[in-house]
């Protein structure tokens, strides 16, 4: 499993800032100063803690070592966040917001559409370049 130190992770942020905006809807936290590693951290902090073991189980955290991250679990991550955002908009509160103590708006945010940014994100800077 790949993991990339939170240094070179801001560079890559910088490196790909124009794309991240404009084709990801990635938000910088501030906009006056450049893109950091913390910006990427935040959309993948504000989560449940029954979310952030679930990254962590699928290879997708951050430690000492920096940001860990496995492409091929990608899929599965990104089945159960938009399954937090559709399960949301259609009012069903049991499945998987049950399951990860879920139950706001923020929420649905937080453990669903801050995740896809977050790989959109990693996958855009790290994933196969076609």
């Amino acid at each position: 499993m790949p993991v990339v130190s939170l240094n070179q992770l801001t560079t890559d942020l910088r490196s790909y800032a124009t794309q991240l905006v404009e084709q990801v809807g990635f938000v910088p936290q501030a906009m006056d100063r450049p893109l950091d590693a913390g910006d990427l951290l935040f959309y993948l902090s504000e989560t449940s803690m029954p979310m952030a073991a679930f990254l962590r189980k699928h290879g997708l955290f951050s430690d000492a070592d920096g940001l860990h991250y496995d492409l091929v679990q990608f899929g599965v991550i990104s089945d159960l966040a938009t399954k937090v955002i559709n399960e949301r908009r259609a009012g069903n509160l049991e499945g998987v917001w049950r399951e990860f103590d879920l139950s706001t708006d923020d929420d649905m945010d937080n453990d669903g559409g801050y995740i896809l940014t977050a790989l959109a994100a990693l996958e855009l800077m790290y994933g196969p370049k076609t």
